[in-house]
C-alpha cells in the first residue's frame, strides 16, 4: 500500500515536471518569436516576380502547397542555375521551408545543399515543413532527421462515384440539397468588385472573431483569389452559402484551397459543395484532387511512434480552439481515397522550440512580402 502511494506521488510529480517544462518551452518560443522581428534583416531581398513564378510552375509543375507562394508572405530562394525554387519564412534563427523544392527534380539535392549553406552563412537553421515521401531520401542523405506531421488526403477522380454502397451517404446528401434548390457553379477570373465583395462577406462571417492564418494555411485576399477559379454554392434564394478557391499543381491535380461558408448553414452544405467540385474536376479531366493535409493524422498515437511525434501530438492541444484537427480529418475522410504522409525534415537538437515556432509562423497574421520589402527599403533609405 505504501509502495503504491509512493509510485502515485512520483507519477504526479512527473506530470507536473512535464507540464512546467512544456510551459517554459512555450514561453521561450514566444520570446524568440517577438525578438526575431527586431533582430533579423535579410542580406538580400528579391522582388516577387509574379509572371516568372507562373511560367516556372507551368513549366516544371508544383506540389500540393506551391500555390501558397502567391500569398506573397514568403521569401524565395533560387538555386544558382535557377532550376529549383525554395519558398521559406524566417522566424528568429530558423528558415522554415514550405514543402519540397519546386523545379527540376534532378537538381533538388544540389539545391537543398545550396540552401543549407546559404542558411549557415546567414546564421539560420533550415527546417522543411510538409515534405513528401518520394523525396525523403534527399533529406536523409543531407543529414536531416524526419518526423511525421500528418497525412494529405487525396481523391482519385477517375474512380470517384456516388454509386453503390460506398457512395450512399454522399448520394443522400446530394439528393437532399438538389431537392432544396441549392445550385453550384465555378466562376473564373477576372472578377467584378461586387463578386469579390460578396465572397468577403462570407469569409468575414466564417472568421467571426478568429484571425487569419498564414504560411501553410491560405488566408482571404482579393488579389490572391483573383488568380484562381472559385467554386460556389447558392441556396434556393440565390444567396452565396459557401465558396472554395480551386488551385492546381499544373499536373492534372486540383487542389482544394480557401474554404469559407456562412455560419448556421444547412447541415451538409460543404459536403454537397465538395461533391459538386469532384464531379466538375472529373469532367474537366483532372486525375486527382488534393484535400490538403490533415494535421496529426496517425501521428504519435502508437506506442512505436517517435518521441518527437508524441510531443507534437501533445502540443496540438494548444490549437484546438482555432483549428479543429479531429473534425478536419473526419470531413476529408468522406472523400479521400488515398492518404499520403507528410514530414518535417530537421537538424534541430531541441525540437520542441522549433515546433512551437512553426505553430507561431502559421498563426501570424499574413503580411504580403512586397509590404515587407517596402518596409525594409524605407528603413534602408532612412538609414542612408
Amino acid at each position: 500500500m505504501v509502495q503504491g502511494g509512493i509510485e502515485l506521488k512520483l507519477e504526479i510529480v512527473s506530470l507536473y515536471l512535464i507540464y512546467f517544462s512544456l510551459l517554459a518551452v512555450i514561453i521561450y518560443a514566444f520570446y524568440l518569436n517577438k525578438k526575431s522581428s527586431k533582430e533579423f534583416t535579410p542580406n538580400k531581398i528579391e522582388e516577387f516576380n509574379d509572371r516568372m513564378l507562373q511560367t516556372f510552375l507551368m513549366t516544371h509543375g508544383g506540389n500540393h502547397i506551391s500555390h501558397l507562394i502567391f500569398l506573397k508572405d514568403k521569401q524565395l530562394f533560387w538555386s544558382k542555375d535557377r532550376k529549383v525554387l525554395i519558398a521559406y519564412k524566417i522566424n528568429f534563427h530558423r528558415a522554415i521551408v514550405l514543402g519540397d523544392p519546386i523545379g527540376e527534380s534532378s537538381s533538388f539535392q544540389e539545391a537543398i545543399n545550396e540552401f543549407y549553406k546559404d542558411c549557415m552563412r546567414k546564421g539560420l537553421k533550415p527546417l522543411f515543413y510538409q515534405i513528401s515521401p518520394s523525396h525523403m531520401h534527399l533529406y536523409r542523405e543531407t543529414g536531416y532527421r524526419l518526423m511525421k506531421l500528418g497525412e494529405e488526403g487525396k481523391v482519385t477522380l477517375p474512380t470517384f462515384t456516388l454509386e453503390g454502397k460506398q457512395g450512399a451517404k454522399l448520394r443522400t446528401t446530394s439528393n437532399k440539397f438538389s431537392r432544396l434548390g441549392y445550385t453550384f457553379r465555378v466562376a473564373t477570373p477576372p472578377y467584378s468588385d461586387a463578386f469579390l465583395e460578396d465572397l468577403s462577406v462570407v469569409s468575414n462571417a466564417w472568421l467571426g472573431t478568429q484571425k487569419e492564418k498564414s504560411f501553410s494555411v491560405v488566408s482571404f485576399s482579393k488579389e490572391y483569389i483573383e488568380r484562381f477559379p472559385v467554386a460556389l454554392l447558392y441556396d434556393s434564394n440565390g444567396q452565396t452559402v459557401a465558396f472554395v478557391t480551386l488551385a492546381s499543381n499544373y499536373r492534372k491535380t486540383l487542389i482544394i484551397d480557401l474554404m469559407r461558408k456562412i455560419p448556421n448553414s444547412e447541415n451538409g452544405a460543404m459536403d454537397f459543395l465538395f461533391i459538386e467540385i469532384m464531379r466538375w474536376a472529373k469532367n474537366h479531366n483532372y486525375q486527382s484532387c488534393s484535400l490538403g493535409m490533415a494535421p496529426l493524422a496517425n501521428v504519435g498515437n502508437s506506442k512505436d511512434s517517435l518521441f518527437s511525434e508524441k510531443m507534437i501530438h501533445l502540443l496540438s492541444s494548444y490549437g484546438k480552439s482555432s483549428y479543429n484537427i479531429k473534425g478536419l480529418k473526419e470531413f476529408k475522410s468522406k472523400f479521400a481515397s488515398v492518404w499520403e504522409p507528410k514530414y518535417l525534415a530537421y537538424k534541430e537538437s531541441f525540437l520542441p522550440i522549433a515546433l512551437i515556432q512553426i505553430y507561431l509562423v502559421i498563426h501570424k497574421s499574413p503580411v504580403p512580402q512586397p509590404i515587407f520589402v517596402n518596409k525594409i527599403k524605407l528603413l534602408l533609405k532612412r538609414a542612408g
